[in-house]
């Protein structure tokens, strides 16, 4: 069964400029986040506004589209008749062997207008970018973030609204689903297994995905904390498996270019330049980041934490985190000329952890927005530092401290 097709207004905004032009047009993320329903909703659109097109839309999920499997075939199923201009939309294009090699060719007669979508980082961004240098365009399509999950489940603005995302996510065919652990979680898992088995050990050849699972059981659990090959392998050697720093560090990035986790590098804000440790990872979904450890209350304030990460990259940041003598900023985000400061905590009781979170942000010299977002509901400014509420914050981003 497919998602039902809601629009998500935001992608199709961001795709509006390229419509039309001779660039290919990718659209990538992880498994399950909504590409395919946003390339069927791009699809209606040009069905509807440029009638005069021939519109392929190749779905490698349905039957009727086996028989293209190579790059040879794809051509002809797409080719202009005629010198007509064809729009040609792929999804899922990897699983077509020799893509690359067809896109390169229907796109130098100037009659196609190609978008695809695809799972995996290294292969859409790197080899395509690298044929057609210049003649690009990605758009990074993500889980549904609060906003969204809220509009897509029907749901109002609550605090019960709120723990449902924290706990199953943003992947959208959830809303067919009950927000149950017996159905959400099962579903998740399946997604986690698909991404784990088929983007990642079956594409990397990887020989033991024991070691894999550990390592993202790992990560889920250290979520705002430095992570380094060596402080892994130490864990792995300590449930009696041996496994080398570089093949930990291989398998971060099968998981990066499966889009299932997004590494985050730490600056030294005093000294403007990055450092060689002390990078942090998040979860591109709540949900699978629960599945992969298991959901425990215990573990909000990191769950949290991601979650403001989630929104942050939802909104085009370009984000780090930040160093300040001793102490951490746990997001520096920049963006078209604009710099701010957010720091995420569970709660912020009288004492130091209220200390830690403010303390950090005042110890910065410049005058660039400073935010606090914790799930605290009384707001405490400080020292032109802004409280933001997390509910808030989710729906609303930096916006709502202005």
């Amino acid at each position: 069964m497919k998602e039902e097709l809601l629009p998500r207004p935001r992608y199709i905004d961001r795709a509006g400029p390229w419509v039309g032009t001779t660039l290919i047009k990718v659209l990538t993320g992880q498994r399950r986040v909504g590409k395919s329903s946003i390339l069927r909703n791009l699809a209606s659109i040009y069905g509807a506004e440029q009638p005069e097109l021939r519109l392929v839309f190749i779905d490698k999920e349905l039957s009727e589209w086996d028989q293209v499997r190579d790059a040879a075939s794809l051509e002809k199923a797409a080719a202009s008749e005629k010198g007509e201009r064809v729009a040609l939309f792929i999804d899922e294009a990897q699983e077509i062997q020799g893509f690359e090699r067809a896109l390169r060719s229907l796109a130098a007669d100037g009659l196609h207008d190609i978008w695809v979508t695809g799972s995996n980082a290294r292969l859409l961004s790197g080899d395509i970018a690298t044929l057609f240098a210049g003649r690009t365009a990605t758009l990074r399509v993500r889980a549904l973030d609060y906003a969204e999950f809220l509009r897509f489940h029907g749901r109002e603005d609550s605090d019960e609204s709120l723990a449902l995302y924290l706990r199953y996510g943003g992947l959208p065919f959830l809303r067919n689903l009950r927000l149950a652990d017996e159905t959400a979680f099962e579903y998740l898992r399946g997604v986690f297994d698909a991404i784990v088995l088929k983007d990642i050990v079956q594409r990397h050849g990887v020989r033991n995905p024991a070691i894999l699972a550990r390592i993202v059981e790992f990560l889920a659990d250290s979520i705002g904390s430095p992570v380094s090959a060596r402080n892994v392998a130490n864990y792995l050697k300590s449930k009696g498996i041996d496994a080398s720093p570089q093949t930990i560090l291989d398998y971060f990035g099968h998981l990066a270019d499966a889009y299932s986790i997004n590494r985050v590098r730490a600056e030294d804000l005093q000294g403007k330049r990055l450092l060689e440790s002390g990078d942090k990872y998040y979860f591109e979904d709540l949900g699978l980041r629960s599945v992969a450890r298991g959901f425990d209350q215990r573990d909000i304030g990191k769950i949290v934490e991601n979650a403001v990460y989630l929104k942050l990259a939802s909104e085009g940041w370009e984000i780090k985190s930040g160093r300040v003598g001793d102490r951490e900023i746990d997001f520096v985000c920049e963006r078209g000329g604009k710099r701010i400061y957010v720091q995420a905590a569970y709660l912020l009781p009288d004492g130091p952890t209220r200390e830690r979170e403010f303390g950090s942000l005042l110890a910065l010299r410049d005058a660039w927005p400073r935010y606090v977002v914790s799930m605290d509901p009384i707001r405490a400014d400080m020292e032109g530092v802004l409280h933001l509420s997390l509910r808030d914050f989710l729906l609303n981003g930096e916006r709502v401290g202005e």
